[in-house]
């Protein structure tokens, strides 16, 4: 098991739809807080540790998907668990948890698009 730090980059897969993005007044694409919401019934925002794995595997359609990258400090830093969680044919799989949807926008703030 890996043991997420605080220099851990976390990608989060983002379908392609309007919702999970916002246009800045500068022009800048960024992902909206909706991209970073848990889901009913979930136990944690499904992630993938980057140091385990690369972009090709974690995003296999680009035209379907794309991904933004969270320093793991971020989650880290608010008291939000980010636990190893390989699934089967996902071993960088990784769960944040005790997401909030007040977290969720500061983690949208504090990511980065591909």
């Amino acid at each position: 098991m890996h043991q997420i730090t605080p220099e851990d980059e976390l990608l989060r897969r983002i379908i392609l739809q309007p919702q999970f993005f916002k246009i800045t007044p500068d022009g800048v694409r960024r992902p909206t807080s909706a991209a970073f919401k848990m889901r009913s019934g979930e136990d944690g925002l499904s992630v993938d540790i980057l140091g385990l794995t690369t972009l090709e595997q974690a995003i296999a359609n680009r035209s379907t998907h794309t991904g933004a990258i969270l320093s793991a400090k971020v989650p880290l830093d608010n008291r939000c668990p980010c636990v190893h969680d390989p699934v089967a044919g996902n071993p960088a799989h990784a769960l944040i948890k005790n997401v909030t949807p007040a977290l969720a926008k500061l983690f949208a703030i504090n990511a980065r698009l591909l």
